[in-house]
């Protein structure tokens, strides 16, 4: 008797399991109402709650390259490490002592711009972000605990005010905030102690450079890989509806004359173009879940946002296996946020020719409104870029107007990308 029940059991599930497949199979097709198949799809795929914890993992993923200065005494020189990704051993030992750092501060105040100089003639690190960015995120990044909220394009540590080491933020605007840690000043001294100079220095220490002050230039950079760029063999049209949720058999799509097919599953609209490129639109509220911004609040702050657009960078690189992307800029809007990124290979950025973002991601209240996005495979070249010495491109961009300057591969198109010098 026990056993007929078990296998009547069995059988229900079994018939259960059908059922559920084959409306999932039915909503696929073309149609099936769009909104009631989003929310059943949605409802099969949920699965634990949403985590703020599990997203806050791989935010490193993302990050950009930094550059990282070390100083033991200033008179001596200093360590330059240029383009830094997750990877570098300096850098892998630059985060915990900011983590701890900021994650204990005290903020002072604002404080003089000198005086963030005459502080970096003592022993100190000091961490360029290459791109201003909110602060939450920057802790997100070192996985450090703060409260404090403001834009941010580089950190400082530095000894020599006493037993624990004083930490420095600077924005892009000139403002420079001062804050006192409990990190020991000592913890700074040894990591100094084991980087000695090699040559590099900031843009206020060179003759002839009219660059901004913190700029940091490498005594020599050698030889840089070339790239090369080519689309994605993964870049197909069915490749991209699948991996960003639409219909890859749906019927309401078309062909422009210009080659761009269009998919239209109302009320969002998909374009993608030969060449890689792809744009989306949403002009309504119901939306898979890949679109949405989880937000503790009423709308999502700079980190939700940051890491609902990274779902979304994810997406298509694992969809369509392209090259990883990299945060590059967190802009509020008048709507809300907008999250840009790029590629970079080995630390080194790529910038388009025709200054577009790799991604940009528009958020409005708690969805993904927008985006752009443009394709892109990179794989390194067997042949070398031999560049021109920093102290020489540096004079070179001072003559074109003063700006920074920062290496990087310009892409134009598919093909061998060199590295360059680029003022901004």
């Amino acid at each position: 008797m026990g056993n007929k029940r078990l296998v009547n059991f069995v059988q229900d599930v079994v018939l259960v399991l059908l059922a559920l497949s084959a409306v999932f199979l039915f909503s696929r097709l073309p149609v099936f109402p769009r909104d009631l198949a989003i929310r059943f799809q949605d409802l099969l795929a949920s699965g634990q709650p949403y985590s703020e914890q599990d997203e806050a993992k791989g935010l490193d993923q993302v990050f950009p390259a930094v550059h990282l200065a070390v100083t033991g005494e200033s008179e001596y020189g200093r360590c330059v490490r240029f383009c830094a990704g997750p990877e570098d051993g300096l850098l892998r030992q630059f985060v915990p002592l900011f983590r701890e750092a900021l994650g204990s501060a005290a903020e002072v105040g604002a404080t003089a711009e000198r005086t963030l100089r005459q502080a970096l003639s003592a022993p100190s690190l000091y961490l360029d972000l290459t791109e201003e960015l909110p602060l939450p995120v920057v802790s997100a990044w070192l996985e450090a605990e703060s409260e404090f909220d403001r834009p941010v394009c580089a950190l400082a540590l530095c000894a020599g005010e006493g037993d624990n080491a004083v930490l420095y933020l600077r924005s892009e605007n000139g403002d420079v905030f001062r804050y006192y840690t409990a990190l020991p000043a000592s913890a700074v001294l040894e990591l100094c102690e084991a980087y000695p100079p090699n040559g590099g220095r900031f843009a206020f220490e060179s003759e002839g450079a009219d660059l901004p002050p913190y700029v940091i230039l490498p005594a020599d950079t050698g030889e840089v890989p070339t790239v090369l760029s080519s689309l994605p063999a993964g870049a197909t049209a069915y490749n991209l509806l699948t991996a960003l949720d639409f219909n890859a058999h749906t019927l309401s799509r078309y062909t422009e004359s210009s080659g761009v097919e269009v998919v239209e599953e109302s009320p969002r609209t998909l374009r993608i173009s030969p060449d890689g490129s792809v744009s989306f639109s949403n002009r309504g509220e119901a939306s898979p879940a890949l679109y949405q911004v989880p937000a503790a609040g009423d709308a999502p702050t700079a980190l939700e946002a940051v890491r609902a657009a990274q779902r979304l960078a994810q997406a298509l690189e694992e969809g369509t296996d392209a090259s990883p992307l990299y945060l590059q800029a967190v802009e509020e809007t008048e709507d809300g946020w907008l999250v840009r990124f790029r590629y970079q290979v080995d630390g080194v950025p790529v910038f388009f020719s025709d200054e577009a973002d790799a991604l940009s991601v528009s958020i409005s209240g708690k969805a993904v409104t927008a985006f752009t996005y443009r394709s892109r495979s990179y794989l390194m070249g067997t042949s070398s870029s031999l560049l021109l010495p920093a102290a020489m491109a540096a004079a070179i961009a001072s003559e074109e107007g003063g700006g920074g300057l920062s290496l990087g591969y310009v892409d134009s198109g598919t093909g061998t990308l060199s590295a360059q010098w680029l003022p901004y």
